[in-house]
């Protein structure tokens, strides 16, 4: 139990650093829909070598992304909808299409969003460009700054 507490920990302080080391946005006001990208993926993302840039899905982006910031003890293991229950590592949820990219919640598979992703897609593939971590309960004001494609998700 003790070490299902402590990956437990890591996967949810990882993404609290990783907020408040990541941009803030352009302050700009974003068009936001919700998410096409909603169908879910087939399969689990591979744990080998990431592929290059240029042939980059959501999901691989996002496994990318999860293996920089999280290190070699967590791992993505895919879409939210489609996990298997007792997965242990990092799950994606699409949450919205805000100015032609896409926002991801990740976190533990059946458990809350701890972190969300912003991913644009464009002439290399889609990658990561901007992440955000929220550091107040529900109902409660922000402490830090706000990127402005995070301003509408739901």
């Amino acid at each position: 139990m003790g070490s299902a507490v402590t990956r437990l920990g890591r996967i949810v302080v990882v993404p609290l650093v990783v907020g408040l080391l990541a941009a803030c946005g352009d302050g700009s006001t974003p068009a936001v829909t919700p998410s096409a990208a909603s169908a879910p993926a087939t399969g689990t993302p591979s744990s080998a070598a990431p592929p290059s840039a240029a042939s980059l899905s959501i999901d691989q982006a996002i496994a990318r992304f999860v293996a920089e910031r999280y290190g070699p003890d967590v791992r993505y293991v895919g879409r939210c909808a489609v996990v298997e229950p007792g997965a242990r590592g990092v799950c994606a949820l699409p949450k919205a299409t805000v100015d032609g990219g896409e926002v991801y919640g990740i976190g533990a598979p059946f458990s809350e969003i701890d972190a969300f992703l912003l991913l644009d897609d464009d002439a290399g593939g889609w990658r990561v460009v901007d992440s955000y971590v929220p550091d107040y309960p529900l109902g409660a004001s922000p402490s830090g700054p706000v990127p402005a494609w995070f301003a509408e998700v739901d």
